[in-house]
Order: C-alpha cells, then structure tokens, then sequence
C-alpha cells in the first residue's frame, strides 16, 4: 500500500484508507497500535479499527464480513461511483497502478 500510495499521495482523484481488522489476535492487534503501524510503515493515511465482536454469531469484524475478505493483509479499491474493482488478498504494485490509472480515465 505504501508504494501505491507514493504515486497518488498528491492525486486528488485517489483517496486511501486503511483499516485494521483483527479476528485472531484481538489482544494484541488493539486499536491503541493504530498509530505505531501508521509509523512503522510510513503510511500517514486516515485508519480506523475494527475488532470482531467476538461473540459466535459475528466471530470477524463486520468489514471483513461486509467485503468478505479472506486474510490480512487484503486490498479493496472502490471506484468513484462506489463500486468494488478490486477485492482480493494481495494485488501487485504495477496491477493497482495500472487499475487506479484506468479508473480515474474513465468518464
């Protein structure tokens, strides 16, 4: 994420956001470690965190549910109008730029 977002960090038309999902690890993936990540990574994007309820009807956290994702790290991108391009456990750098790229040429 961090690559992709060097290349459109002052591109008005792309937007980031991470979010931080914990399903396993819960105590020590805590809302408090938000920004030490953000740190870590270099990555000054807006995040939030969302812990699984841990209850056994919602085990996942509801974003997980929502774009059913399957792991950690996982990569939504979601065109202007909303729509879901791209949703899968790993993209490659020059595949989400060449996406992005097409998505903000599209009329």
């Amino acid at each position: 994420m961090k690559k992709v977002y060097d290349v459109y960090k002052n591109n008005e038309n792309v937007a980031f956001l991470a979010i931080q999902t914990t399903f396993e690890g819960h105590r020590t993936n805590t809302k408090d470690k938000l920004v030490p990540t953000q740190g870590k990574y270099d990555l000054w994007v807006p995040m939030g965190h969302d812990a699984s309820k841990h209850s056994k009807t919602y085990p996942v956290p509801e974003t997980m549910l929502d774009y059913r994702t399957g792991g950690t790290p996982w990569t939504v991108i979601i065109d202007r109008n909303g729509k879901v391009a791209f949703n899968n456990f790993h993209i490659k750098k020059e595949d989400a730029i060449e996406l992005i790229d097409n998505l903000i040429n599209m009329k």
